[in-house]
């Protein structure tokens, strides 16, 4: 895509790959494995950095790279960004095939909008963009709605004008129809404003850093890379009654698999998929969950005989020590306004502190204006819901390690598609004159 050509710099970026120790260390194992010529041994047992992970097909790709580049940074970053690419166009099409399932009114449109946001993310173009606020964005968002669809203003807003001035009121000849109440129509209009503020807020506070230029990210991007197009050739077979495709959507699943540990969490996805679509899918559905759940217990299979059972060091230290960190962050990213319980326990029963401290006020607006997102999740519950899944289960597992940013690259896709569904929803509402 155009917007991935602004990463194109990070591609070409002066540092050396050996400035980064444990990009250092997956260079020597390849060279003192002979490069492809000993690529079997990662099939076999443990991955580049022998920290006691299966990762075959990450390993065969850091090979392969060593082998077409050399030493030389580019082609390392460069294959880093073609992953993305390919990602975001696995995202349009999975979105497109997701969002018909859902009966979604514009399946096209919310797919190019998933994907052109994805992209802005893992570009990083969002930190530039963020750096304006939230409001600044609803505004603009607003305002464009406005002057492009003819936003008149609503019958309610005109009662005290001038009966000359008034552009609500039926002539002889027609049947008046009753005056919304305007309170209800305020209402809606602060929902619509809230579903935008937070899609814009959560979507622009995301953008990475370092898929690129990080060499060990690999693992991260061709498990979501392969993971995206894997749901997309199952739900297409489960949906065509296709083997074929759901054999393909078995492939990609285990190259998933065998790159990184996290896609194992697209098992209970796909299941309550099935069960979702049990009634048009049938016995389809199930073959399209049994095939992820035969991938996923091979690749169990093999870890287990190939590698120690017992957790290394540094297994153990990515763990953290405390689960009350953990859900907490869990619950925030999910939920945003659950992050602000600490602030309220804090502040007890002295509510006067609202008087001189903006955080009170920006933390009870922003909750206020949840309430946008919970009428656009329960307008879109077969959408959203299947995003927040999507979003919930594959970054479970990842919150109880220390957090590095290709962690959350997986479950981005549910929240991207989320947050891009509260905008689409919000500008709707606002478009179609409510209140």
């Amino acid at each position: 895509m155009l917007l991935h050509a602004f990463a194109l710099p990070q591609v070409l970026h002066p540092t050396p790959l050996r400035a980064d120790s444990d990009t250092a260390v997956m260079l020597n194992a390849v060279r003192d494995a002979g490069g492809l010529t000993g690529a079997w041994r990662w099939f076999v047992g443990d991955w580049l950095l022998e920290n006691g992970f299966y990762r075959p097909i990450s390993s065969f790709s850091i090979a392969l790279d060593y082998t077409l580049y050399g030493e030389a940074a580019w082609g390392f970053r460069l294959t880093n960004w073609l992953l993305m690419i390919l990602t975001a166009l696995g995202a349009f099409f999975l979105v497109r095939a997701y969002a018909r399932l859902a009966q979604y009114p514009s399946p096209n449109w919310l797919a190019l909008g998933v994907a052109v946001a994805l992209s802005l993310q893992q570009t990083g173009l969002t930190a530039w963009l963020g750096n304006r606020s939230t409001w600044w964005f609803v505004a603009v968002a607003t305002l464009f709605i406005g002057f492009r669809h003819g936003l008149q203003i609503p019958r309610f807003a005109q009662r005290g004008k001038p009966l000359a001035q008034r552009t609500d009121l039926a002539s002889p000849t027609e049947v008046r129809e009753p005056s919304p109440d305007p309170s209800r129509q305020w209402a809606l209009l602060f929902l619509a404003i809230g579903a935008l503020f937070w899609g814009f807020d959560r979507l622009l506070e995301t953008h990475y850093t370092r898929l690129i230029i990080w060499v060990p990210s690999r693992t991260a991007l061709l498990g979501t890379m392969f993971s995206v197009w894997a749901v997309y050739w199952l739900l297409r077979g489960a949906s065509e009654r296709r083997g074929g495709w759901l054999g393909l959507g078995g492939v990609f699943y285990l190259l998933a698999l065998g790159s990184y540990e996290q896609p194992i969490m697209l098992v209970p996805i796909v299941g309550a998929l099935a069960f979702w679509r049990r009634r048009e899918w049938g016995a389809w559905g199930w073959k399209a969950f049994g095939t992820v759940a035969l991938v996923g217990i091979l690749v169990l299979t093999l870890r287990v005989s190939l590698l120690p059972t017992e957790p290394t060091r540094y297994q153990q230290q990515q763990l953290r020590s405390s689960l009350t960190g953990p859900l907490s962050a869990y619950l925030t990213e999910l939920i945003p306004p659950a992050g602000q319980w600490q602030y309220w326990a804090s502040v007890g029963g002295n509510l006067e502190i609202l008087l001189v401290d903006k955080q009170g006020w920006d933390n009870l607006v922003g909750a206020l204006l949840y309430l946008g997102v919970l009428g656009a999740f329960w307008r879109n519950r077969a959408l959203l819901g299947g995003a927040l899944v999507w979003h919930a289960l594959t970054f479970l597992p990842m919150a109880f390690l220390h957090f590095f940013e290709h962690y959350m690259y997986l479950p981005q896709l549910g929240k991207t598609l989320f947050d891009v569904v509260l905008i689409a929803w919000g500008a709707t509402r606002i478009q179609s004159k409510l209140p």
